[in-house]
């Protein structure tokens, strides 16, 4: 089985022009990552416009990539929705479908909820999935979620969990945050939650990284993970610059002109793609960048 450590790419969901997802580009995206350096493979995370997305909408994706011969052991799928109920049937999918693991956002939707009622709304999720196998890595997002995980929760899921309460992707950007993780909760799988902070994440005992940028500079992040520390520079530098675009629609842009295929553009409402001024942005961006790791000869 996949380990939960290394380079993880967030991946984009394509959808056709019903905006439905894509199973065959889907898949081939995955593989094409896969080849290009990437450990493994998130989908339906924050890049992948999870919450756009129905749970029979989600469930067949999934299934599709399955059928077209994906290693589902290289996938970690978010499953973190305000409906218990709902988060446990994507958990009991992805473990029966062969996924690594889970991605669970806190319930999104109240604010202000207490640190009892989060334990509460992910130990039914757990208890619910009935999955003795079952791996979940918690999404610490506060900036898209409201509420996050604090190492006080986190340590309580673990003594009622055990091991089901595997690790965390931690997207804050906040650098004390991350060394809590990784000094204070044993055992413990920490992913930054982007490549800017995969050195620092590394020197603080985390496990790697799951991120955004992935789908185009993989490669790249790769080597740094591998031990090339005088690359981490380049990688950051790239990271920054690319992240001064809304991710979603710069991404699949990005892509669409490397697949050479437009309906790579396409996100489904409430996202829309780049305006033209946005695109003359990108572009005076990737000038100074060069050519993204990824499609380099």
């Amino acid at each position: 089985m996949t380990n939960l450590s290394g380079l993880w790419a967030a991946s984009i969901t394509p959808v056709n022009s019903d905006l439905l997802p894509d199973e065959n580009r889907m898949a081939s995206h995955v593989k094409w990552l896969f080849e290009n350096g990437c450990h493994g493979v998130v989908v339906f995370g924050t890049t992948g416009e999870a919450n756009s997305f129905s749970v029979s909408e989600r469930r067949q994706l999934l299934d599709g990539l399955a059928k077209r011969g994906t290693d589902m052991s290289r996938i970690i799928v978010g499953a973190g929705c305000c409906a218990i109920t709902d988060s446990i049937e994507l958990s009991r999918h992805a473990v029966d479908t062969g996924c690594l693991a889970t991605l669970i956002l806190p319930p999104f939707y109240y604010k202000n909820v207490s640190e009892d009622g989060l334990f509460r709304s992910v130990s039914a999720v757990v208890e619910g999935s009935d999955r003795d196998d079952m791996r979940m890595i918690l999404y610490h997002f506060p900036k898209m979620a409201g509420m996050g995980y604090s190492v006080p929760v986190i340590q309580r899921l673990r003594e009622a969990h055990g091991p089901v309460i595997a690790g965390i992707k931690d997207s804050s950007g906040d650098t004390d945050n991350l060394t809590n993780y990784c000094r204070e909760i044993d055992d413990f799988a920490v992913f930054a939650g982007s490549e800017a902070l995969l050195p620092y994440a590394l020197g603080e005992g985390g496990v790697g990284c799951i991120s955004a940028t992935a789908n185009l500079t993989s490669r790249l992040m790769r080597l740094v993970y591998d031990g090339e520390k005088s690359l981490a520079d380049r990688m950051i530098k790239t990271r920054r610059a690319l992240e001064a675009l809304p991710f979603v629609p710069m991404l699949k842009h990005v892509l669409a002109d490397h697949y050479e295929e437009d309906g790579w553009k396409t996100v489904r409402p409430p996202l829309t793609g780049l305006t033209p001024m946005l695109q003359e942005r990108l572009q005076e961006i990737l000038d100074t960048t060069g050519v993204l790791p990824n499609f380099a000869d």
